[in-house]
């Protein structure tokens, strides 16, 4: 079973990969990956069957990771230091964890649970429930997007984004900057990225952050003014649900 290793701690690594060629002599480790980055072009270079993967990580962590895959192919076991209240939001999913400090006997049943069950693969909707689930046990949400580039990724911070614009399967998103990046994501998907309360979606193409809407023009539906000038349609649809949200 090839197998990739992805953790930002060294120690971690060396430990990890230390006894999976102890315990664990079966798996075939193809690459060893000390950055997110690293480990998204193994994955796509080695096409492993399984992934141990670290979720906290600097620029880019284990869920945006696997949010920037077109499709998740592989068995994963997440590696992660969350106590165990928190990681019971991994009991409902075709996933498994270990703690850390690794404890040799829970490394081997985890790894004979995929063995046993060799398609335990995350798709993208049972992997957006995990990311909820653990956003209420933690309270942890991304607040970047990673877009890649022609020589890596580009991480935007959420509070940079003004708008994001539906063009079909894809989303432009626009920031204060001036810059806009094109994600390969729907605009319903694109919001599911950053549910926070600032965010709200006036019409079916556009999710707007209200921090940067100057003025609410009434009309038919009306428009939210941003404070560059752009003009967001408000649909009849979503009228209400905005003055509700204006009125909280």
């Amino acid at each position: 079973m090839r197998t990739i290793i992805i953790d930002d701690e060294l120690d971690s690594l060396e430990s990890l990969s230390a006894e999976l060629k102890i315990y664990c002599p079966e798996l075939q480790i193809v690459a060893i990956c000390n950055s997110a980055q690293e480990g998204r072009k193994a994955i796509l270079e080695h096409e492993p069957e399984l992934v141990f993967l670290d979720i906290e990580m600097p620029y880019m962590n284990g869920f945006e990771l696997l949010e920037s895959l077109d499709d998740i192919f592989f068995n994963i076991i997440f590696v992660t230091a969350y106590n165990e209240y928190a990681v019971r939001a991994f009991e409902f999913n075709v996933v498994d964890y270990i703690l850390k400090p690794i404890m040799k006997s829970k490394l081997i049943k985890a790894v004979n649970k995929i063995r046993s069950k060799p398609n335990l693969s995350l798709d993208k909707t049972n992997l957006k429930a995990l990311i909820n689930n653990m956003q209420l046990h933690t309270g942890h949400i991304m607040e970047s997007i990673a877009f890649p580039s022609s020589d890596g990724f580009i991480f935007v911070h959420i509070n940079e984004i003004i708008y994001i614009q539906a063009e079909n399967n894809y989303s432009w998103v626009y920031t204060d900057s001036g810059d806009k990046h094109l994600l390969s994501k729907t605009l319903k998907e694109a919001a599911g990225l950053i549910p926070f309360p600032q965010f709200f979606r006036p019409h079916q193409s556009y999710y707007v952050n209200m921090n940067f809407v100057k003025q609410y023009i009434r009309g038919k539906g009306g428009y939210l003014m941003l404070r560059d000038g752009t003009q967001i349609p408000v649909s009849r649809n979503n009228r209400n649900a905005l003055l509700d949200y204006l009125n909280r």
